[in-house]
């Protein structure tokens, strides 16, 4: 009986830590914007950013970002392919300054929030 619920605890406690966030500096003209897809934004992502969906983002980014002169950085889950179509995309769209941010994993390292 004390084993499973040591092992339920554990259980419980690593899927806490995998679906962590992780802040990123930020003020009122900075966006961040994950396009990956919601089940890999739910594990990790930037504290603060908003999950648009790289295929998705041309018809709902206005849902979210109304000013085009925000400082917006996008990020996905590989080495930044995804996010260099966004950013294509949101400057065709007015956006002003966009910014590949390259991969999850290689932006937490970048950004020091990484143990790796």
């Amino acid at each position: 009986m004390l084993s499973r619920l040591i092992s339920r605890a554990i259980i419980v406690a690593s899927l806490f830590l995998s679906c962590s966030s992780f802040a990123a500096e930020y003020d009122e003209n900075t966006v961040w914007i994950d396009v990956r897809p919601a089940r890999d934004f739910r594990k990790g992502h930037i504290e603060g950013a908003i999950n648009i969906f790289h295929g998705d983002i041309g018809h709902k980014i206005f849902q979210s970002i109304t000013d085009v002169f925000k400082e917006v950085h996008i990020y996905d889950g590989n080495n930044g392919t995804f996010a260099g179509l966004s950013l294509e995309m949101l400057m065709e769209m007015g956006f002003q300054e966009v910014i590949n941010e390259g991969g999850y994993e290689s932006l937490l390292i970048k950004l020091g929030l990484s143990d790796n």
